[in-house]
């Protein structure tokens, strides 16, 4: 195991994920603390706040924040992506990373975890309309809401909605401020109201915490592993190059180190885009 001095690392979250990846850390003995970080100012789900950077920027971004505002050497946040899948539209997406920061030693991390069994859904209503089945769908109230206008304004929202009483309440008020009575109802992304999610996360801090018992071969700060993916694995029958990945790079993060591990074998024929056109 990695020795690291103070094993604290600051948590940079405001949605409750010190419950994903606290005990993935704690398993190469770091112990994160939650620091109160404006994680919203990144972009937030609902729209208010768009994201002007990657996910892979942002997470690092939410890492230095938290050990900046904590003062601690090592940072670790979470950011999520969901949306149409971008191979197959009709599938929705749940990408999440997790991502680490350690200043003293140069090293920076990020794992991820992707998932297509999250829950993304909406409806318009109506006061007194029956959201039997859709609340039923969307697995509320393990699974919270959001009610906005249904007429395209965008204010007022109300977030975070767990119970019958704070929906009916919710679908009333804001009804009577859309100009057409109607209610748009989605559930709500934030991880400490998203199960789906927050099982991803956990996935994703879990591989964050494999890495980072991984120390480099050449200087050895924690953190080794997959850099990049070589694509070209020849095809066993004809040997044409195809997209499967013949190789992959991994690397160190604090001193540069590169190791490349090809891949055994051949692509099956069916991948050939010159067997199988």
């Amino acid at each position: 195991m990695v020795v690291w001095g103070d094993p604290r690392v600051a948590l940079a979250t405001r949605h409750g994920k010190e419950g994903q990846i606290a005990p993935a850390l704690l398993t190469v003995g770091l112990v994160a603390e939650v620091v109160a970080v404006d994680t919203d100012q990144f972009g937030t789900f609902t729209g208010e706040i768009a994201r002007q950077r990657s996910a892979r920027e942002v997470v690092i971004a939410k890492a230095r924040a938290g050990l900046e505002a904590s003062g601690l050497a090592r940072g670790v946040a979470s950011e999520g992506t969901l949306g149409p899948y971008p191979e197959l539209p009709a599938l929705t997406y749940d990408l999440e990373l997790v991502g680490f920061v350690d200043i003293e030693s140069g090293v920076t991390v990020i794992e991820e975890a992707l998932s297509f069994e999250t829950t993304v859904a909406s409806v318009q209503a109506r006061v007194n309309d029956d959201l039997g089945p859709f609340l039923h769908r969307v697995g509320f109230p393990t699974q919270g809401l959001i009610v906005r206008r249904g007429d395209g304004e965008f204010d007022p929202i109300i977030k975070g909605v767990v119970t019958t009483e704070q929906l009916r309440s919710a679908v009333a008020a804001i009804a009577r401020s859309s100009r057409d009575g109607q209610v748009f109802i989605e559930t709500d992304q934030r991880a400490h109201l998203c199960p789906t999610r927050r099982r991803v996360i956990e996935e994703a801090a879990q591989r964050l915490a494999s890495r980072l018992s991984r120390p480099c071969p050449s200087c050895s700060r924690p953190g080794f592993g997959p850099v990049a993916h070589e694509p070209g694995l020849p095809c066993r029958d004809c040997g044409a190059p195809t997209d499967l990945d013949q190789a992959i790079v991994e690397g160190c993060s604090g001193c540069g180190e590169l190791i490349r591990v090809p891949f055994a074998g051949g692509a099956d024929p069916a991948q050939c885009s010159y067997c199988n056109p």
